[in-house]
């Protein structure tokens, strides 16, 4: 299995090949803005065809490359219709950027649930709001790896005070994740990668929704 991270000059966004060396198959998660050029230089390196290019949300700064990546692998793009608008109008609410991001739409709709098959390794999507309403997590339960967006990052979650964040929702979503397994590592959309069981405050979060319902 091949896992492999690419970090942006955008706000430090990061995104991720995964890749079956045996079925020759791969799926890329989050295009942040010019990591296009070195993803096809990596996949073509370990000889993978780029099936998906899955954005965990439709934020800006991942989703920046989705029309160079797709344009440039023949991948479709992969999300969850609640971000759909996202998609189409990808622009900074925080500050002026100089350089226009181009709108993209989703191929290949994900939901709760559905699952990605690369071979041997099985991605399954878990609907995740709070950051957005279409985030999602990726998780591959044999292999013990999530990949979180900007749902949960080391030491912190996403935020929620901008359009369509709910912080009830995220409460809700980081819960979910807290209950799975505590090795199961964590690949997040910003900084460095962790542990569920690393996150020992997820458990106050878990708290804090129980007695919010």
């Amino acid at each position: 299995m091949i896992i492999q991270p690419f970090v942006s000059d955008l706000l430090g966004a990061t995104a991720y090949l995964i890749g079956d060396e045996q079925a020759k198959e791969a799926v890329v998660v989050d295009a942040p803005h010019a990591i296009t050029d070195a993803l096809i230089v990596a996949a073509q390196r370990y000889g993978l065809r780029i099936r998906y290019i899955i954005n965990t949300h439709g934020h800006f700064d991942h989703v920046a490359d989705n029309v160079a990546l797709k344009a440039a692998s023949g991948a479709a793009i992969a999300a969850n219709p609640g971000d759909a608008d996202r998609l189409a109008r990808p622009e900074s609410v925080l500050f002026q950027l100089p350089f226009v991001i181009p709108p993209s739409s989703i191929d290949h709709p994900l939901h709760e649930g559905d699952t990605i098959t690369l071979g041997s390794i099985t991605l399954r999507i878990l609907h995740t709001p709070g950051h957005t309403p279409g985030s999602i997590c990726i998780y591959d339960e044999q292999h013990a790896m999530l990949f979180t967006g900007d749902t949960l990052f080391a030491g912190t979650y996403g935020r929620t005070d901008l359009r369509g964040g709910d912080e009830a929702q995220m409460f809700a979503s980081l819960t979910r994740l807290a209950a799975l397994p505590p090795a199961t590592r964590v690949f997040p959309g910003h900084g460095d990668d962790t542990s569920i069981g690393a996150e020992r405050w997820l458990a106050r979060v878990s708290m804090l929704a129980h007695f919010t319902r």
